[in-house]
């Protein structure tokens, strides 16, 4: 590798990139780990020390099982993993049409979610569908984006975001977002302007603001009664609560978790999943969770400076794991 073409970094030139970048490459620096960018415009770099090299661009890491990487993309094909290592996860099943679509939530009962087979970030992801009627209004809306799409059965209980770095809990976070109550006066948009005023960090309405609020027969327009809440977010992402929850961890949920991340071959992941207590096994009936997705490449920034609780250092732990 032509390392001498690159240019080394030193760590005070590393200030202007994001806080989940800035973590891992303090931690390499602290190592004695020669730092190199790879392009003038883009945060990649190469780590090296010794003869040991690894590569990175933010949560993304050269170690990563790109076979892995691939199944996770497809929700449908995460299910049938999470079903090998006998970790629950809601009832779903793919389906190429509206009628398909229909049948499936038929079989596994409503309420059910629809989302895109393929994706990420939550984009076209809808909650909350309670009726034949309302299915056909909000799966017309995601066949456009997506060839097939997963009606998946919605099951209750707290969301944790839950990040593994070398196949042990690295941070967990319990995560809500955004909720307000309506006045009877005002239209949503408003009380978003209303919430922004005094938001540490605003909010930003976006085409997934249009879609969070449609599964809750809600637009920007309307006028929620006093009291009536609404939500803006299924996590913290776009604003709300990241409380950890690191040290709660049950010892079996640990394992568990760790087993599936050896299956397949991630040494970094983020796991996103529902509980009624992290403390409790998931596998049990009286405290049941289910896994709903699995991505490769974490951001982690909210672990760094949660809301509540305990600062999880994550750039620490990758590079622990990247150079043992």
């Amino acid at each position: 590798m032509l390392i001498s073409k690159m240019k080394k970094l030193r760590e005070n030139e590393i200030k202007n990139y994001k806080m989940g970048t800035r973590s891992i490459l303090h931690a390499a620096f602290r190592k004695n780990i020669a730092v190199y960018k790879f392009f003038d415009t883009e945060r990649v770099f190469v780590l090296k020390k010794n003869r040991r090299t690894a590569w990175i661009r933010g949560p993304r890491l050269s170690v990563s099982n790109p076979v892995s990487l691939w199944i996770i993309k497809d929700k449908f094909l995460t299910k049938e993993a999470l079903r090998h290592v006998g970790i629950p996860f809601p009832k779903g099943f793919s389906a190429n049409t509206p009628g398909e679509a229909v049948a499936i939530a038929k079989k596994i009962t409503f309420p059910v979610i629809i989302k895109p087979r393929r994706g990420e970030g939550g984009k076209h992801v809808f909650l909350n569908i309670d009726s034949v009627k309302k299915l056909k209004q909000l799966v017309a809306k995601v066949f456009p984006h997506s060839k097939q799409v997963l009606i998946e059965k919605q099951v209750d209980g707290k969301y944790y975001r839950i990040t593994m770095v070398d196949h042990k809990i690295a941070g967990i976070l319990e995560t809500e977002g955004i909720r307000l109550k309506g006045d009877g006066i005002n239209t949503i948009e408003k009380l978003i302007n209303n919430y922004n005023r005094e938001a540490t960090t605003p909010y930003k309405i976006t085409t997934k603001t249009h879609d969070m609020l449609l599964f809750q027969n809600l637009s920007l327009k309307s006028t929620p009664t006093k009291g009536a809440s609404f939500i803006l977010g299924f996590s913290g992402a776009e604003g709300g609560s990241w409380i950890d929850r690191t040290d709660l961890i049950g010892k079996k949920n640990s394992e568990l978790l760790s087993k599936l991340t050896k299956y397949l071959d991630l040494n970094l992941a983020g796991i996103d999943l529902i509980a009624k207590d992290i403390a409790l096994p998931i596998t049990d009936r009286r405290s049941p969770g289910y896994v709903l997705e699995i991505n490769g490449a974490p951001e982690f920034l909210f672990h760094l400076s949660p809301t509540q609780g305990k600062p999880r250092d994550i750039g620490a732990k990758i590079i622990n794991m990247l150079f043992k």
